[in-house]
């Protein structure tokens, strides 16, 4: 489920935005793990946190379960009151799959009423299965048409969309494509 490609030598300056900020590009190798990857400790012993690959906000976006805490790290997978970013090689039917999995990862704990969600940037310490099922249930009313585009921007040469939700809980920026791209496969659901 990852993308080498999208973090290699050749695309990480595009990708990290490096290029179109003039920034010069930091040199390093990934290292690639397999999804559902447990994190070992210094002396390789395992520890309570596997590595989830949730593409869809980027091609390689990752969260991280730690099951001891009973605690999910999410990345910019998804937020409250900031905008859910999607950049050009974003995915939102790629999205929904990964929303899916981690709902999933949450209803196989021991406790999932107790599951606690982070993300990367404001949403912490809150009930995962309510955050997560909430922010699905906003990208399929914007997927639905049951909420309208509130302004169109473009970046980089690109149409971008945003969509905000009464009471501003959830907000989506993203290339209108991507909506477009996932709106023709839920039709057909």
């Amino acid at each position: 489920m990852h993308s080498p490609s999208f973090v290699s030598e050749k695309n990480l300056p595009a990708h990290s935005l490096c290029k179109s900020l003039g920034l010069r590009t930091p040199s390093f190798t990934p290292t690639l793990v397999p999804h559902n990857h447990p994190i070992l400790s210094a002396s390789d012993m395992p520890l309570s946190v596997r590595v989830l690959h949730t593409p869809g906000h980027t091609p390689d976006e990752l969260a991280l379960w730690d099951a001891g805490e009973q605690m999910l790290y999410v990345g910019d997978t998804l937020y409250e009151f900031e905008p859910i970013m999607f950049p050009n090689e974003g995915d939102i039917r790629s999205w929904l799959s990964s929303v899916d999995e981690l709902i999933a990862v949450v209803m196989a704990s021991c406790t999932p009423a107790e599951v606690l969600i982070n993300c990367g940037h404001r949403t912490a310490m809150r009930p995962a299965l309510d955050i997560l099922h909430s922010a699905k249930q906003f990208m399929m009313d914007v997927l639905l048409g049951k909420e309208k585009a509130r302004r169109r921007t473009v970046k980089r040469g690109v149409e971008f969309v945003e969509y905000m939700q009464a009471g501003g809980r959830y907000r989506m920026q993203c290339p209108e494509r991507l909506v477009e791209e996932a709106r023709s496969v839920v039709r057909m659901d």
